[in-house]
């Protein structure tokens, strides 16, 4: 018995898809049996070294400026022949540093808590008071000026009334900080929640949500990039605050530190004591901005796509 062997069939046509390179993008495409060609999907493999490049390049974006800044100063001294009692060199402050290092980390922590009680204090009164401004026309015209007109007073134009008031305790200190601190961060919550368009209450209102719904699910989230913002720069006037009242006002310190060191001309350690302040600040500022993108994640990945764009 002999078994025939049947030939494939010429005339039938494939159902499976033959693939050929596009002419023009050099991708793999398939031709079906109708004769169109349709591009196969691309699956991109992410590549972490982008993102380990992007780290390197932000660092660098900190640590060029602060060398140049170092050479600079040295170049300086050197070619004006500066004293020391004036300007010291890098390695010298860098030496007082170390040697003052216990002092130094007592004042500062005195000025972190300072800084943080104002930063709280700040933040508890600026979210009501902004949250009035916006709702309330009245408000808007009454309460904003008064803080307007308390804003553009100097602050050390009022620090000796404040001495005055309430003697040389902690109370002057909180209470001239949260004046410098304040009014940004009311200023930025009342802008954040009015900016919302109005199109998307009139949107919420029509399939039925309540004032206060409205404000949770749309002008809350809506307010939080905006918001955050006036919270960095609060935090740094909030520590610009507490040693601006250090300097008037206290016996302790990063800013009394200041005060007695220049007193005796240890620019050394006045320099010491300014690079403990940038600490303190670019801490206090960096705790922020990790809450902010732990809270509101997607700001930060728009903006980022924002700047690639741009770039």
């Amino acid at each position: 018995m002999t078994t025939r062997q049947s030939k494939p069939d010429s005339n039938r046509v494939s159902d499976q898809p033959n693939e050929m390179a596009s002419p023009r993008s050099g991708h793999r495409v398939a031709e079906t049996s109708s004769g169109q060609s349709h591009p196969r999907p691309r699956v991109e493999v992410l590549d972490p070294k982008p993102d380990r490049l992007r780290i390197v390049r932000e660092i660098s974006y900190y640590v060029i400026p602060g060398l140049l800044l170092l050479v600079i100063w040295w170049l300086a001294i050197e070619i004006f022949e500066i004293k020391a009692y004036l300007l010291p060199y890098p390695t010298d402050v860098l030496a007082t540093l170390w040697t003052e290092r216990a002092q130094l980390l007592q004042e500062g922590w005195v000025t972190l808590q300072e800084s943080l009680w104002v930063f709280g204090l700040a933040v508890v009164v600026a979210i009501p008071i902004a949250m009035l401004v916006t709702f309330s026309r009245l408000a808007e015209r009454t309460v904003f000026p008064i803080l307007v007109v308390t804003q553009v007073i100097p602050k050390v134009a009022i620090a000796p009334l404040l001495i005055v008031w309430m003697g040389f305790g902690i109370s002057a200190k909180i209470l001239l900080a949260f004046l410098v601190a304040f009014f940004a961060i009311v200023v930025n919550t009342a802008t954040g929640l009015a900016s919302l368009d109005i199109k998307m209450v009139h949107l919420a209102r029509s399939m039925g949500a309540s004032t206060w719904q409205t404000f949770v699910r749309f002008r809350l989230p809506n307010s939080l990039p905006i918001f955050f913002a006036g919270l960095k720069v609060g935090v740094t006037l909030a520590l610009i605050g507490a040693i601006v009242g250090e300097f008037v006002a206290s016996g302790q310190g990063l800013g009394f530190l200041t005060v007695v060191a220049m007193g005796s001309l240890n620019t050394r350690l006045v320099f010491a004591a300014i690079i403990a302040m940038a600490i303190v600040g670019v801490g206090m500022y960096a705790a922020v901005e990790a809450l902010e993108r732990l809270l509101i994640p997607w700001s930060r990945t728009s903006e980022r796509g924002r700047m690639d764009a741009l770039s």
